[in-house]
């Protein structure tokens, strides 16, 4: 047996980006073919690192299957009886197995008769078995091409140009698998497969080989029951929950230890130690009873409301409530916080072993652990150093923003967080990149220059289906060609952009992107560029205007960068105001989309039975504000703040303002909800709402908010009668 290192302990979500999976490519040779009864007498297997092969860390080993091996057996795979003697059995190389598997999933050709043999060897051995999470290529090919018929190893491997060494042994399958895998990955993100989950739900489409595996037995539990569907087949996982409550125990997040006063203090000197260490309750030395008290900032305030500015002498004593409501440190969270529901407590104090009092828990704590939580992904961020590094920044958005969601944040914050993510995604790829143009020879940058997010995610308002929207503005007084192939900020912003496609930010299919020469520009060229945009408006013209006026900075060359950013904001802001053509354009273009009603107020659903939220609902919105503001000269780029300055500039009531950014917040959560819904089953995100799973009260919601964004309009029409 060869073996080194050990899989890192991820858990892989079905929005990991296939770059970011960490892997492990298995293979097995058994007595037979029969999963129920056959032993293993080889496994091995090989991690990957995102396409990287690591030939050095390998898993193989022969195993003596307790039982002669068949001849028939022995002529394809080539052990014996003979070559097994002495071998460990499957029990003593198990633990071995699981280590080097860790949390990987688990790639493999027509792995899901290996997972059966496993679990059946499992039971025979009295071992418990962790299921890994585990893709077929057979599955995937079959997915990619609904016609392929042959989906064995040997097919496989020919059209794909691959040779295979060491046929039918553990090993050389394993090798040949993971050099499929890799060539197929192209394959993958050319059909728009790019995470676990979208490989998940491809490897369901090819319904009639999971039959034949399925009448094998791969899909059983041991014992016959047939209610086994491994992880890759599922037709849709739960609905994830903020586990943070269900991982943590109290004694993980109190504060120790608690901070004592005796009962004869004053209320005076209780209050001062609460204000100087900043915390909301003090716990009360034992009296004569020999039990805790508890002094609260609220038992404070009580006092002073009764007695006024005599509470001030009063003692802690007289005041505390004892004994304390304790639990023990080890109590789960979600336990503790239905203990503190029930009796309606803020604080509690928290038990060691012994019974003895160690530290104290607030709901004020649980808040800031809870939110020190979320600011990991800052952290990995910073360190990243590798597409793969951020992809699993990028993976880890759909649960942050359940969680989110879960904890009552509003839709609109969820979106600014994503958004603040996304934009710190983009400068760490711009500072990877320009380390490499110095690492590579090319030198540091040759002019100041500013790295901005444009559209939604300037906006902070970005949800779980990316696309890159980016552009780069240059000082003027650059003597490089920018339209060269061998240009300094030419390979500078097409890395930064490859570096966000491989971390799950796709490409921008409309092409709105900085190693684009349209959206790589000086100043000046930004500038004049502007200026034909507002004297001769075209169709692509509004296209690039309604992206690019939510611009927002998000990476300088220092302080000369920044203020690159400013005047452009400055000429831009001064041009659209004065160009009432282009508005006038833009506010009929925004105006033109209407939301998906049909007769007596029905929502118009597709074939699918979804709606699209975001073109007749959010983008009437978001556009005809961002015409407005535009026309009134408002700084704002966030949604709601160009609806409430706009209304605030034209002397309108700001009722129509709140009642649409509260559409705007309430189509935001919907469309965020279904995508993190549609993240989990394996479905691509996108901006379409499945009507028939919404409760009947947002459905209500929903034919409402349709029916008023003509409100968005009449604030359009007011604005264009005067242009």
């Amino acid at each position: 047996m060869t073996r080194r290192g050990g899989s890192p302990r991820n858990q892989h979500g079905p929005a990991t980006p296939l770059i970011a999976l960490d892997t492990v490519v298995l293979d097995t040779e058994t007595t037979g073919l029969d999963v129920r009864q056959e032993r293993l007498v080889q496994i091995a297997a090989v991690r990957l690192h995102g396409a990287d092969i690591i030939e050095q860390d390998v898993f193989d080993v022969l195993l003596d299957p307790g039982v002669p091996i068949p001849e028939v057996a022995s002529r394809i795979h080539g052990i014996s009886t003979k070559d097994v003697a002495g071998k460990p059995k499957f029990s003593e190389i198990a633990p071995d197995l699981a280590a080097f598997i860790g949390d990987a999933v688990v790639i493999g050709h027509s792995i899901h008769f290996d997972m059966a043999v496993f679990r059946h060897e499992a039971l025979r051995h009295r071992l418990a078995w962790k299921e890994p999470h585990a893709v077929d290529v057979g599955l995937i090919a079959a997915g990619l091409q609904p016609g392929l018929v042959d989906t064995s190893l040997d097919s496989l491997a020919t059209g794909l140009g691959i040779t295979i060494s060491g046929r039918h042994s553990a090993l050389g399958d394993a090798m040949a698998t993971a050099k499929i895998y890799v060539a197929l990955q192209p394959q993958l993100l050319a059909a728009g497969v790019r995470s676990l989950g979208e490989i998940d739900a491809l490897c369901r489409k090819p319904t009639d080989l999971i039959a034949r595996q399925d009448n094998a037995g791969w899909f059983e539990r041991p014992g016959g029951r047939p209610d086994f569907t491994p992880t890759a087949l599922r037709s849709g996982a739960r609905k994830a929950i903020d586990s943070f409550l269900y991982r943590h125990r109290l004694g993980e997040v109190m504060s120790s230890p608690p901070i004592t006063v005796s009962p004869e203090v004053s209320l005076y000197e209780a209050a001062r130690l609460m204000t100087d260490r900043g915390i909301g309750c003090l716990m009360v030395e034992p009296g004569a009873g020999g039990q805790f008290g508890i002094l609260t900032e609220r038992d404070v305030l009580s006092a002073l409301a009764e007695a006024g500015a005599g509470a001030a002498a009063m003692t802690v004593g007289g005041q505390m409530t004892s004994p304390v409501i304790s639990a023990p440190a080890d109590m789960l969270l979600y336990r503790t916080l239905g203990l503190m529901a029930r009796q309606n407590l803020r604080y509690i104090g928290v038990t060691d072993a012994k019974g003895d009092l160690a530290g104290v828990f607030t709901l004020r704590t649980l808040l800031r652990e809870r939110a020190l939580a979320t600011l990991t992904l800052g952290d990995e961020i910073a360190a990243a150093s590798r597409p793969r590094e951020l992809a699993k920044v990028q993976a880890a958005l759909p649960s942050l923003a359940a969680s989110l969601l879960a904890d009552g944040l509003d839709a609109r914050e969820a979106a600014s967080v994503i958004s603040a993510e996304g934009r710190a995604m983009t400068a760490r790829a711009a500072e990877i990149a320009e380390s490499e143009m110095i690492a590579a020879g090319h030198g540091p940058a040759p002019a100041d220059y500013a790295l901005l997010v444009l559209g939604s995610g300037g906006r902070g308002e970005s949800l779980l289906a990316p696309d890159q929207d980016n552009a780069l503005v240059i000082a003027d007084g650059y003597d490089g060609d920018l339209g060269s192939e061998s240009d300094w900020f030419t390979r500078f912003a097409s890395r930064i952009n490859e570096i966000l496609d491989r971390a799950g930010i796709p490409y921008c299919t409309g092409g709105v992107m900085a190693k684009n020469r349209a959206w790589r520009r000086s100043l000046s060229e930004w500038q004049a560029e502007i200026d034909d945009w507002v004297r001769h408006p075209s169709p692509q013209s509004l296209l690039n205007v309604d992206i690019f006026y939510d611009f927002t900075p998000v990476h300088a060359s220092g302080p000369a960068g920044a203020r690159l950013v400013e005047s452009l904001r400055t000429h831009a802001t001064t041009a659209a105001r004065s160009g009432l053509g282009m508005l006038r354009a833009m506010g009929e273009t925004a105006g033109a989309h209407s939301p998906p009603l049909g007769l007596f107020g029905r929502i118009r659903k597709d074939e699918a039975g979804r709606v699209d939220l975001k073109s007749g609902g959010l983008l009437p919105i978001v556009a005809g504000a961002r015409v407005i503001a535009l026309r009134h000269g408002i700084e704002a780029i966030d949604t709601p703040g160009r609806l409430t300055g706009a209304a605030r500039a034209a002397g309108r009531a700001e009722t129509d303002a709140v009642l649409l950014s509260d559409i705007h917040g309430f189509l935001i959560r919907l469309i965020l909800t279904q995508q993190i819904a549609d993240i989990e089953a394996g479905v691509k995100p996108s901006n379409k709402v499945e009507v028939n799973r919404l409760n009947h009260q947002d459905i209500a919601h929903l034919r409402d908010a349709l029916g008023r964004i003509d409100l968005i309009r009449d604030m359009l029409r007011d604005l264009l009668q005067g242009v």
